[in-house]
């Protein structure tokens, strides 16, 4: 008999936790973007993800940022540095890979040349990143020379470059 009354409670409790959350009184955003989809494939051969493809393609082309439309708040403008022979592009962003806190996306594009490097760059001095992503960049870079279609000698590795952790995919020829 008062079924109506549940319902009514039930849209109306909804309509509530809409306005708290537009006028940030809601439950929170997350403070960093949880990567793994959008990276997933990566830590697998360097295969890259549909929205990686997307943001990477358009990125070296016009240095535009497209991403998953949950993720823009997290992206900041591309940085470019020309250099060269090739051009440096860095997007900052505040996310994390398996569970560790990642700073940026990192990509090489050759002038005239094959150079062409994807790469995630990890916030510094994180427990366990060391002994998560060195196995992973191991492993990825086995299943690259190990595939017959690898004609250009693509690998992983992960290390401290520029002062800073990174896993990277290099597909350079």
């Amino acid at each position: 008999m008062l079924d109506w009354l549940e319902t009514t409670g039930d849209f109306l409790m909804g309509t509530a936790l809409s306005t708290l959350s537009v006028v940030g009184l809601g439950p929170d955003t997350p403070s960093r973007y949880e990567m793994d989809t959008f990276l997933a494939g990566l830590e697998r051969g360097c295969e890259i993800s549909s929205d990686l493809g997307v943001f990477w393609e358009q990125l070296v082309a016009d240095g535009t940022i497209i991403v998953p439309a949950d993720a823009g708040r997290y992206f900041s403008d591309a940085q470019i540095a020309v250099r060269e022979d090739h051009r440096e592009l860095r997007v900052p962003v505040a996310g994390t890979w398996m569970e560790h806190e990642v700073a940026a996306i990192s990509v090489i594009a050759g002038i005239d040349n094959g150079y062409s490097s994807i790469g995630v760059v990890f916030v510094p001095d994180q427990e366990e990143l060391d002994a998560a992503m060195g196995p992973l960049a191991a492993q990825s870079e086995a299943i690259m020379q190990a595939d017959p279609d690898n004609l250009v000698g693509a690998s992983a590795v992960y290390g401290t470059f520029g002062g800073e952790p990174q896993y990277i995919c290099d597909f350079s020829n």
